[in-house]
């Protein structure tokens, strides 16, 4: 009985954090080699959880991070990209911002919202490397490949944003939104 009333305790205070999150504005790249793969690195971070508490395990992603203040979206994408896979952004081709969303999920113990923007992204380079993340990505990040939509759709692993089945398609074959397209990032796996 006590550890319900802890957990409904602790429930609502995560809620109560949860309306005064702050917000992380970052971006995402849908970053495409000439073979319109996509590339995805693998995270697992206990201490990264959803609203609830729970963490689901290890799971893959798009290459992308915060924007820092007063830095451009183009900017911080490209950075992004050179800091998570070594391409130099004379290698990267952008695109336009395809899909944004926000969700909340717990870093650190904190919770925060995150904002999210999509951009394309090509490269011919299809050589990469970890070798100039952060002291905090390298404890996380543990894996970096390239992903064909079909690897995608038959993959068992965990692959974030969820939804990221249902929209690719259209990316890969050119069809971009005249406007950002408003994505569920809130949807978490069923276990």
């Amino acid at each position: 009985m006590a550890s319900r009333i802890w957990m409904a305790a602790n429930r609502e205070q995560k809620l109560q954090m949860h309306e005064v999150a702050p917000v992380r504005k970052s971006m995402r790249a849908i970053l495409l080699n000439s073979e319109n793969e996509l590339l995805l690195l693998k995270a697992d971070d206990p201490r990264t959880t959803t609203t609830s508490g729970r963490y689901n395990g290890p799971y893959w992603f798009l290459v992308g991070g915060a924007i820092e203040p007063g830095e451009e979206i183009e900017d911080a994408v490209l950075r992004e990209i050179h800091e998570e896979t070594n391409i130099a952004k004379e290698h990267i081709s952008l695109g336009p911002i395809v899909w944004q969303g926000e969700f909340d999920l717990i870093i650190n113990g904190i919770v925060s919202r995150q904002n999210q923007r999509f951009i394309v992204a090509r490269t011919s380079e299809i050589r990469v490397s970890l070798q100039n993340l952060t002291l905090q990505e390298k404890k996380v990040i543990k894996d970096i490949r390239w992903f064909s939509l079909e690897k995608i759709e038959r993959s068992r692993e965990l692959i974030y944003p969820l939804c990221l089945k249902r929209y690719l398609p259209a990316i890969l074959q050119g069809h971009y939104p005249a406007e950002p397209l408003e994505i569920d990032l809130g949807e978490n796996p069923k276990l």
